[in-house]
Parts: C-alpha cells; sequence; structure tokens
C-alpha cells in the first residue's frame, strides 16, 4: 500500500457497535502482536463509553475490509496496526485523536509503529518517562520449562486473594515507579489499586510464596481463552535474584494451560538481560521487536 497520498487508498472511518467481526479478522493476521486489542475488544467491543477496556478504533477501509487500525484506549494508550507504516499511520491517529478526544499517555506496539507514531505533530517532542524498544517472547505452552523450585513445592503459585490487596497494591505502585518513573502520589496509588484489582477480579493475578510469604507477583495484562500476555511481573527487593519471578510465571502459566491456553507471548526491555534469561529459561523464543512508550 502506497503511502504517498493515504486518504486516496483507503477510507477512514471510526468503527461502532456491529463492527467487531470485521476487528477481529484484521487483528487475527497477527495475533501475537494484537492480543492488547482483541482482548480489549472482547471485553468492551468497538465502543467508547470511557468504561475500561473501551477505546476508539480509527480504521482505514479499503473495499469493506479493514487494512489498518489505530486504537486509543480509555487509559490514554495508543496502539498503531498499519501495515503500510509511516504517513498512513499518522493519519489514523489524527483520525483516532479527534473522535476520541482524549490525551496521550502512551504508545503500543510493534517498534516501527511506536517509531512512526511518535512523528505525529501531537507526540514529536514530548518528553517521555519511558520510550524502550523491547523483545516480544513467544511460548506454545506444551513446551514450557517448570522451574525445579516450583515442581519440588519450593515455590507454590496461587490466585490472588482478597486479602492480598493491600500488599499487591503497595507492590504495583513501587513496580509503576521503578517501570515508568512515576511519582509515589495519590494518582500513582490509585492507578495502582485499579489495576490490581481489575486483575484480581478478573482472575488474572497471581502471587508466588515461598515458606507461606509472598515473594513475586505475576499476571496477565491480556488473556484470550487461548492465548495469554505475561505482565506486571515485580519482585520486591528481598526476592530478587532468587527465581522467585521466573517461578511465579511458570506457575501462572501452568494455570492458565490447564484452563485451556496454548500460547503466552510477552516482552521486556532489550537491556533487561536478566529478565530476558529468566524468559528463555522457561522456554520463551524472541520472534519480533515491540515498543513501549509513556509520557
Amino acid at each position: 500500500m502506497s503511502a504517498v497520498d493515504a486518504r486516496s487508498v483507503f477510507d477512514i472511518r471510526i468503527l461502532a457497535a456491529g463492527d467487531e467481526p470485521r476487528l477481529e479478522a484484521f487483528f487475527a493476521r497477527t495475533p501475537d502482536l494484537t492480543l492488547f486489542q482483541r482482548s480489549n475488544l472482547r471485553h468492551a467491543g468497538a465502543i467508547d463509553d470511557g468504561s475500561r477496556y473501551s477505546g476508539t478504533y480509527a480504521a482505514a477501509v479499503a473495499g469493506d475490509e479493514v487494512v489498518g487500525v489505530v486504537a486509543h484506549y480509555w487509559n490514554g494508550f495508543v496502539m498503531p496496526l498499519m501495515p503500510s507504516g509511516g504517513r498512513d499511520v499518522r493519519v489514523l491517529l489524527d483520525a483516532a485523536l479527534v473522535a476520541s478526544g482524549r490525551p496521550v499517555l502512551g504508545v503500543i506496539g510493534s517498534w516501527e509503529q511506536v517509531a512512526a507514531s511518535l512523528m505525529h505533530a501531537a507526540l514529536r517532542g514530548r518528553v517521555a518517562r519511558r520510550c524502550d524498544r523491547e523483545i516480544l517472547f513467544a511460548l506454545p505452552l506444551d513446551e514450557l520449562t517448570v522451574p525445579p523450585a516450583l515442581s519440588a513445592g519450593d515455590v507454590v503459585v496461587r490466585p490472588l486473594a482478597d486479602d492480598d490487596l493491600p500488599l499487591l497494591a503497595a507492590w504495583r505502585v513501587e513496580y509503576l515507579v521503578e517501570t515508568f518513573a512515576l511519582p509515589r502520589d495519590s494518582a500513582t496509588w490509585d492507578e495502582a489499586g485499579r489495576d490490581i484489582g481489575s486483575w484480581h477480579s478478573e482472575g488474572r493475578a497471581w502471587v508466588a510464596e515461598a515458606r507461606g510469604r509472598p515473594v513475586a507477583f505475576t499476571g496477565f495484562n491480556a488473556a484470550l481463552p487461548d492465548v495469554v500476555q505475561v505482565g506486571g511481573v515485580y519482585t520486591p527487593p528481598f526476592g530478587r535474584a532468587r527465581g522467585y519471578a521466573r517461578a511465579a510465571v511458570a506457575g501462572s502459566l501452568l494455570q492458565a494451560r490447564d484452563a485451556g491456553a496454548r500460547r503466552a507471548v510477552l516482552f521486556t526491555d532489550v537491556s533487561n538481560i536478566a529478565a530476558q534469561r529468566a524468559y528463555r529459561a522457561l522456554g520463551f523464543e524472541a520472534i519480533g521487536d515491540w515498543g513501549l512508550v509513556r509520557f
């Protein structure tokens, strides 16, 4: 697809209720790149009412086929997927921003798509709290390597309980501070509480225990019946370099596999060698570049 004159190649439409099948068909072409979008769509449909998981979908439509989408979600994050890239990404982003009327908090997607988005006039030059090129990993769950500590029962991984929420909200604050350089203020505490509360209520959060003491957290920041996306992995300083995070991720994936999931994906910073080593030890393999920006 040429980007010389984007509007002459495709029509731009803001999708709505009833357009879900066309969106799902488009996202299904690149399933490992679109788990966030497919999970959000399953939760909220193609309606943007400001509720969790809802978003505005600006679509490039050729004939009656969706050939590109820039989504702008309830939390301010933009997720672009326009195969022709470049100017076409920014044309769709224009439409999404006008339709959503909300500010941009960040951008997530393949590195090429993120880089194209950052050249949009509304984003170019903005100071980012985090702007990282990441590695996208994937794992068929029947190839999961279970850490010995988990197999031996030295570490137990269980779903979050109501009593865990205060501690895990505090851990989530530290995760947001370390990952995105957020301040330890009321807004960060509110965000942490919402994240942990939602993951807990949706059955997408786990805690690892050693000798009855919580030592690590992991969650799925997106999930479908057949595939899950690992996210939010955190070990407090006292438990680091002991394999607890690896055990937590493996334990959550074993439970997801038992529930019918067949594949897992995740992404981590290209400079985070320790995390890459841990994920590779579980059987994950790199499948592409990823990008994550938070303003």
